[in-house]
């Protein structure tokens, strides 16, 4: 499915759920009241997921909700593990990511860990460099450490 499908798809669940406007006004309380700027737009998510079809393994992330608080712990673990799991690039009705506006940042790793035998050493697959190219010509603003990109969908002032 091209990229204008996915977005006419997009569009049309957000419109049938009923539930969303609600959802939409709490996002906006929350963004007013932690002073958060937009970084991302519905159709720079569909971008970006799109792209993934462009690496050769769909890389795995977490997830950060405006509605959430932070979890450290969890960020932790995830930055300093290399994953043996993909991620789920695909839109909310399609069961993966949350629904793009409740999305604060995203911490993606985009290496995989692949077991080759108890007596090998696992093969590591990286794509960081290609990852980074993606992001920049999407222009989607991240920050970079240790192999990781923090994906900002809001930023604070």
């Amino acid at each position: 499915m091209g990229l204008q499908e996915n977005y006419l798809e997009y569009r049309n669940h957000i419109n049938t759920d009923h539930g969303y406007i609600k959802y939409i006004l709490k996002i906006q309380q929350i963004m007013h009241q932690r002073q958060l700027v937009s970084c991302m737009s519905d159709s720079k998510w569909l971008k970006l997921l799109h792209a993934m079809t462009d690496l050769d393994f769909p890389p795995a992330f977490i997830v950060k909700l405006v509605t959430e608080n932070r979890d450290l712990q969890a960020e932790d673990q995830f930055v300093k593990k290399i994953p043996w799991y993909l991620g789920d690039w695909h839109p909310f009705y399609h069961d993966a990511m949350p629904v793009f506006i409740a999305i604060e940042y995203l911490i993606v790793k985009p290496m995989l860990s692949k077991q080759r035998g108890r007596l090998i050493d696992d093969l590591i697959l990286d794509q960081t460099d290609q990852f980074r190219t993606l992001l920049q010509r999407l222009n989607i603003v991240f920050d970079e450490k240790n192999s990781c990109f923090k994906i900002y969908a809001y930023h604070s002032n």
